[in-house]
């Protein structure tokens, strides 16, 4: 379904046209994978591919909502974004935590560090060449009964070598968003799932989002688990215990209407402050050529990838996932993407598929 405002011009229309095609194609093409789901809402028009009423996993997208709920920690006193992590969380979280010469990870890293990452801690789901873990993204099809804690995780990360110094160096690493929902947990008491229900999910109005794949939740049987399934190179895993890895670092999920209200209710300034979504989304590092990163945040600058051809387009706030999702939100144009490809493999074609999305926006004159 599209619904397109009175008003709106007859290239735009066919542009919309075309956008649908494209994606026609590219379902007739993977023909073992279900079709992308994609939902663009903006003031004057939206647009839907897919099926829009199934949850999907939202996979690192996921931190968005994380982030989230640190800042709202932040905003009732709990703690700070530049306080240590060690005065924060039991010595038993942080003890042996991989650090180079000279760093206390408890004393040294901050909040701010793990939102960013930048706090010099390695990444237990693609650990550096020549290391191995039990929670990473090619161990989660091995592995698949495997129920992860967030205690074991970093037991997986503390067989790993350390990055660097904390705020010296770039380096995304899920070991930095385990911390953050232990963090969450120790200061507010409660489970993680609980907290991200209770600041997150309700206040936005998104009733049919959970995080079924926590180890505190997931059930024995996952066959009736409604979420869009989704693969790993040829594995597919969405009824693979081994998710659980995914934690807080984006264990999330959610039909495409949902991520959109969380995102209404985030830049509408019904979650967080607006100085808090600014320091979320201020970008400070590249994480890869196009893709910026904030606090739990990237922002994508679409004229990196191809100069010429893509310069001046607006530059969306949100995040990535694993499996090719996207959450974003263009916030001078109050517009909304929403996309699942279901397959890591496939995100090429989903970048490519949301940079049309991003030309489609800026020519329409009045989105």
């Amino acid at each position: 379904m599209t619904r397109i405002d009175e008003g709106t011009t007859t290239a735009h229309r066919r542009a919309i046209t075309r956008l649908r095609s494209a994606l026609e194609r590219i379902a007739r093409k993977h023909p073992s994978l279900p079709p992308p789901q994609v939902l663009v809402r903006t003031p004057h028009w939206e647009f839907e591919f897919g099926d829009r009423s199934r949850p999907f996993h939202a996979a690192s997208s996921g931190k968005l909502m994380t982030a989230t709920l640190i800042a709202t920690l932040v905003e009732r006193g709990r703690f700070r974004f530049d306080s240590p992590i060690g005065a924060l969380l039991p010595a038993a979280d942080v003890a042996d935590l991989p650090a180079v010469a000279g760093v206390d990870v408890g004393r040294d890293v901050t909040v701010d560090h793990l939102l960013t990452q930048t706090s010099g801690l390695p990444d237990f789901f693609e650990p550096p060449r020549g290391h191995r873990t039990d929670a990473s993204a090619h161990a989660a099809s091995v592995h698949r009964d495997r129920r992860w804690t967030p205690a074991g995780l970093l037991d997986e990360a503390r067989g790993l070598p350390p990055v660097g110094r904390p705020g010296e160096r770039f380096h995304y690493s899920d070991t930095n968003y385990v911390l953050l929902g232990r963090i969450a947990e120790e200061a507010a008491g409660g489970p993680f799932a609980e907290l991200l229900r209770a600041h997150v999910f309700d206040p936005s109005g998104m009733e049919r989002s959970s995080t079924p794949y926590d180890a505190t939740l997931i059930p024995d049987d996952l066959a009736e688990l409604d979420v869009a399934p989704f693969w790993i190179g040829r594995d597919e895993l969405s009824r693979a215990h081994s998710v659980s890895l995914d934690w807080a670092g984006g264990n999330v999920v959610a039909p495409p209407d949902d991520f959109v209200r969380f995102q209404r209710a985030l830049h509408g300034g019904r979650l967080i402050s607006p100085e808090h979504v600014e320091h979320l989304a201020r970008p400070r590092h590249r994480f890869r050529r196009g893709i910026h990163y904030g606090a739990g945040t990237m922002t994508l600058r679409f004229g990196e990838f191809v100069p010429l051809l893509l310069r001046g387009l607006a530059e969306p706030v949100g995040h990535l996932g694993f499996w090719a999702t996207h959450v974003f939100h263009y916030r001078e144009l109050d517009a909304h993407v929403v996309l699942n490809f279901h397959a890591d493999r496939r995100m090429n074609t989903s970048f490519a598929v949301h940079t049309r999305i991003a030309r489609l926006l800026a020519a329409s004159g009045r989105v």
